[in-house]
């Protein structure tokens, strides 16, 4: 008896062994598929506000162009039926959104036209304090989540009005985040219908690998624990059994793919979908109203078949960009050097640009010494360097004005320096450290002379190939006083 009763009291202890270690299995599981849960969550909900406001400041962008002439005609001349002429275009723009409310505010704060309910009341800093923030702020734009007169938490976007630097009015747009939030809310299930599969198999795993896992499940939690904090780098050793090695080798794997995929989601994100956004949105909205009757009338449809080329064009630009510049950057890119003289390089693209400087009004002027040593580089690279440089210059710069394409020599850098100066309306201070970013523009302070719009990754483009030549770039500016951007080489 004495002997079987050892034998239970072992059973018993390796029972109770088995059981806190399924327990403390299972506990680690749901806490980190709960931290997951809440960490994905939370970025789900924030990326799905995040989008909401960008699409809402891109619709409001689009709304404030088409109320730039009414506006400026009622201030001008007052002209009564321009409020009619308002209130059709917003309704037109905003036709197929009837989850979307906005409204029209004058200077002084007196509401123009709307799609409320009810009527507006006058806008004030307690009632509608991201109108007043728009009116008053350098970048003309503003946005809160607050309570609406209905008591609905609603995001608000307000965007000015203005022209030639003179304010207009401001657009206000608003959506009930409900409404905005219910794919996420979706998405949120989904996910954790997700994470209960992969708790409900972990822990079948875990129970059948109890006896001999405590030390590799020790660390495959501390990793986890990493994991679920946000630190996607996180890794676990594979070790114990080979079952356990394949369980750690596949979360390994699964940590890897999603930390390259939210990378990569990251990057499309950041990259593209600003930019993307707004010509997609000129391209639906513009087939609609075709679909919708603008087929009707031969002048419009022309206008928007117009239009919609221009921005299908843009969105090629834009995507054939981001190829090379993703090319660039993973050093993708053709490797091949050879001498090159830069003096020819200039005189080439001066007289490439010549034409487009004469038309535009711009005296483009080239200032090289007679003797240059050449520099090892890709041709092709370094002249999309020169062409962008010189063409941004000339599309700055107002007419009248002048373009120095400047190459000059540092013996003691062992340098070769492009400097192309114009005298357009330069850069503002705070703008200077972004310029080079993908996708940066500083148009409400440094306006096209031509009005054309490019991909925003030019210098991006340009700053790459650079870099990769062993050079660098920058850029000097002052507001009113143009711009001046060079490029030093080093020389063979």
């Amino acid at each position: 008896m004495t002997v079987r009763a050892t034998k239970i009291r072992q059973h018993k202890r390796q029972a109770s062994l088995h059981a806190r270690l399924v327990i403390s299995h299972l506990v680690v599981v749901i806490f980190s598929v709960i931290s997951i849960s809440i960490f994905a969550g939370s970025s789900l909900f924030n990326s799905a506000i995040d989008d909401v406001e960008n699409n809402l400041e891109d619709l409001a962008f689009t709304g404030s162009n088409l109320l730039e002439q009414p506006l400026a005609e009622i201030q001008e001349q007052a002209q009564e039926n321009n409020f009619s002429r308002i209130s059709d275009s917003m309704s037109r723009l905003f036709a197929n959104r009837p989850d979307l409310k906005y409204v029209v505010y004058l200077p002084d704060g007196s509401p123009v036209t709307s799609n409320l309910e009810y009527t507006p009341p006058q806008a004030s800093q307690e009632n509608t304090p991201e109108v007043w923030e728009a009116l008053q702020n350098s970048q003309g734009e503003s946005r809160s989540i607050r309570q609406s007169p209905d008591n609905q938490a609603t995001l608000y976007v307000a965007v000015r009005v203005q022209q030639e630097g003179r304010v207009l009015g401001v657009l206000q747009l608003s959506i009930q985040l409900q409404q905005a939030l219910a794919s996420a809310r979706r998405s949120l299930g989904l996910l954790l219908f997700a994470a209960l599969l992969a708790a409900i198999a972990v822990s079948l795993i875990g129970w059948r690998l109890a006896n001999n896992i405590s030390q590799p499940i020790k660390r495959l939690t501390t990793t986890a624990s990493r994991l679920a904090q946000g630190d996607l780098s996180a890794r676990v050793a594979p070790t114990g059994p080979p079952e356990l090695q394949h369980l750690s080798e596949t979360f390994n794997y699964m940590a890897g793919r999603l930390q390259d995929h939210m990378g990569e989601m990251q990057a499309f994100v950041d990259n593209a979908s600003h930019e993307l956004r707004t010509p997609l949105t000129i391209v639906k909205l513009r087939s609609e109203a075709l679909l919708n009757g603008a087929l009707d009338d031969r002048e419009v449809a022309r206008q928007f078949v117009t239009e919609i080329d221009a921005e299908v064009d843009r969105l090629g630009k834009i995507v054939n960009d981001l190829l090379d510049l993703s090319r660039m950057e993973a050093g993708l890119a053709s490797k091949k050097r050879q001498p090159l003289s830069l003096n020819s390089l200039a005189t080439e693209t001066c007289e490439t640009f010549n034409i487009r400087a004469t038309r535009a009004g711009i005296e483009l002027c080239l200032h090289a010494p007679e003797q240059l040593p050449d520099i090892m580089a890709n041709e092709e690279q370094i002249r999309r360097v020169f062409y962008n440089l010189v063409g941004n210059a000339i599309q700055y710069t107002p007419r009248g004005g002048r373009v120095d394409v400047i190459l000059t020599q540092d013996p003691k850098t062992k340098t070769a320096r492009l400097t192309v100066k114009d005298t357009g309306p330069g850069i503002a201070k705070e703008h200077i450290p972004h310029i080079f970013e993908r996708f940066y523009r500083v148009e409400a302070t440094r306006p096209r002379a031509g009005g054309s719009k490019g991909s925003g990754l030019g210098l991006a483009i340009a700053k790459s190939i650079v870099e990769n030549h062993g050079g660098k770039i920058g850029v000097s500016s002052r507001l009113g006083e143009g711009s001046t951007f060079w490029v030093d080489l080093p020389v063979n």
